[in-house]
């Protein structure tokens, strides 16, 4: 058991390295990490799976069987911090398909990798990483998310010969996205953009940074120079950059936008938009 792991007759607690993940066990099943304090993601099991029963392990692991059907729950917060949403399905009359609900706030995105990217306020920060489910002997089976409004809706798709018991697992990281303000350096317009880790389990993102500009007040941004793009791990010292030269001082209205795919999971076009500033440089 992780020494970050605190647990109570009301939570399970986990947190390190400003990451903080809870988890229910109080009758209910749902579970939410936040990073820095900066953002906050919240699942979990769709409301009409009410619990006939409910039990916690040793390890935190918080159990829920799916009244009338063959079906269980469970919900573990795992050793970096991610939480794993899991059903277990005891026999073939077992319902196929598990409904998740994020907060409010977040939505849901299919992407091609078969992967879900998570959005609040059109910011990307988190992903519900590829299905993953497997039979009692150990053999993959078929599954794969489809998304109903803002609910993530898990389908298991056995073959007749996968042998029973069925687990299917869903596991949510959270991380975010990061750009500081545009600068004036050196007689240059520069911009960084980075990515903070939080609970994924992806090394390398490849980071794009734009920077824009606005020639009057009442122009629309515009995109100036090279966009600086970087395949780099997380943290706040492995940065992407993009600079263009300044032809004079006047005072002109720049932003920029910072762009993470994380490599193997996410290929998102949606971008971060850092505030815009008033500095002493124009084209």
């Amino acid at each position: 058991m992780p020494t970050a792991l605190d647990t109570s007759d009301e939570e399970v607690t986990w947190s390190r390295d400003g990451v903080v993940t809870s988890l229910s066990a109080d009758g209910s099943l749902r579970a939410s990490t936040s990073v820095d304090d900066r953002v906050d993601v919240g699942l979990s099991v769709t409301e009409h799976a009410a619990p006939k029963d409910l039990s916690v392990t040793t390890d935190g692991t918080t159990i829920m069987h799916r009244s009338g059907t063959e079906a269980a729950h469970a919900m573990q917060i795992l050793d970096n911090g991610a939480i794993s949403a899991s059903v277990l399905l005891a026999g073939p009359d077992a319902a196929k398909t598990t409904q998740y609900d994020f907060t409010e706030d977040v939505a849901p995105v299919l992407q091609k990798t078969g992967a879900v990217a998570l959005y609040k306020d059109d910011v990307l920060v988190g992903v519900v990483e590829q299905p993953v489910s497997h039979d009692a002997s150990g053999a993959e089976v078929d599954s794969h998310y489809s998304i109903e409004g803002n609910r993530l809706v898990q389908t298991v798709d056995p073959e007749p010969k996968s042998v029973y018991p069925i687990v299917a697992q869903a596991a949510v990281a959270v991380f975010y996205t990061r750009g500081d303000y545009v600068h004036v350096t050196r007689g240059q317009a520069s911009g960084h953009g980075w990515w903070i880790k939080g609970t994924a389990k992806a090394t390398k993102a490849k980071v794009t940074v734009q920077l824009q500009y606005k020639p009057k007040k009442t122009s629309s941004w515009n995109r100036r120079g090279k966009a600086g793009v970087k395949t780099i791990g997380p943290g706040t010292s492995k940065r992407a950059n993009a600079r263009m030269t300044c032809r004079s001082q006047a005072r002109k209205q720049w932003r920029s936008w910072v762009d993470v795919n994380l490599i193997g999971y996410l290929d998102s076009p949606n971008k971060l938009y850092t505030s815009a500033r008033t500095l002493k440089c124009t084209l």
